[in-house]
């Protein structure tokens, strides 16, 4: 594999990828942080160029310290050609199977490939395939100069001013990195030191939007990660019912959209409340799902 160090090579891949959307959403969204200050120190390989057929995105190694951190010790993956893909990933040169790490990405047939990679490895693997959604407009990010995006967002500004209206003692505001403990306690697969690492990380290198109580507290959340994905929304249970997501979400995106960040987000299949909330503010379903293997070593177990 080969490390994508120039500029104008990154940029050229990024390009490349948006014909691939939606399936190629995890390495576009990583690559477009790393042409924008790189926050979380990712670098880019390739298995050859200009005529790649396979993209990985992770950490820079100095970045990789914890053998137990599978929050930090990502890789993103998209492939043109899945007959290779078990030779490029079985290899210890382009993802450190020592550690405990977790792979991601969003086309259907990745966990065949993968599968026969790790009954070759001893690793324990948990692998999930939830719903992706998408934004039209992330869709159609190829017919756009790639230094903008248009999102539509389907909330209308009258909802939101009706809402304020009727939610005078409640505030958006921004999360920071005080909040941290907040998010990750109410995260479903945080709850550790590790993920609050992450999540702190998170807020310090992205936008995060909550709403505040009149107490000032957040109540209700949504947070980006280094991939472009909209994250670990969560509200307490106290204030559900009120619309409180949907207007946090609704103003997330508008951020974006005046910023001209792609974004996306995944649900899980079960949680219908999720996919109601994603629909409600003009996401879609896309059939390439969003797919995630969990992997650790059998001598950590």
């Amino acid at each position: 594999m080969i490390k994508l160090h120039n500029t104008k090579m990154l940029q050229t891949l990024h390009q490349s990828l948006t014909k691939r959307i939606p399936e190629s959403l995890k390495v576009f969204g990583s690559i477009f942080h790393i042409n924008h200050g790189n926050p979380f120190n990712l670098e880019v390989l390739v298995d050859s160029w200009p005529d790649y057929q396979t993209v990985i995105t992770r950490p820079q190694k100095q970045e990789m310290t914890d053998d137990k951190d599978y929050y930090t010790n990502t890789y993103h993956i998209f492939s043109k050609d899945f007959q290779k893909l078990p030779e490029i990933l079985g290899s210890d040169h382009v993802i450190n199977w020592k550690q405990s790490l977790t792979i991601q990405g969003c086309q259907n047939g990745l966990n065949e490939k993968i599968s026969e990679v790790v009954a070759f490895k001893p690793v324990h693997v948990d692998y999930s395939k939830r719903v992706l959604y998408v934004i039209d407009d992330v869709l159609k990010y190829c017919t756009f100069n790639t230094s903008k995006l248009s999102i539509s967002c389907k909330v209308k500004s009258s909802e939101n001013v009706m809402f304020r209206s009727t939610n005078d003692n409640f505030r958006l505001s921004l999360l920071d990195i005080s909040h941290a403990k907040l998010v990750n306690d109410n995260w479903k697969y945080g709850q550790n030191e590790r993920s609050l690492r992450y999540i702190k990380r998170c807020l310090q290198s992205f936008p995060g939007y909550c709403l505040l109580n009149p107490e000032g507290n957040p109540v209700s959340w949504l947070i980006k990660e280094q991939t472009g994905e909209l994250r670990m929304g969560y509200t307490l249970p106290e204030y559900r019912k009120n619309g409180f997501a949907k207007w946090i979400m609704a103003t997330f995106m508008q951020h974006l959209q005046k910023n001209y960040v792609p974004f996306y987000g995944h649900v899980e299949e079960m949680n219908e409340q999720g996919h109601n909330l994603a629909k409600s503010v003009g996401f879609h379903v896309v059939d390439c799902n969003w797919h995630e293997w969990k992997c650790v070593p059998t001598e950590q177990l």
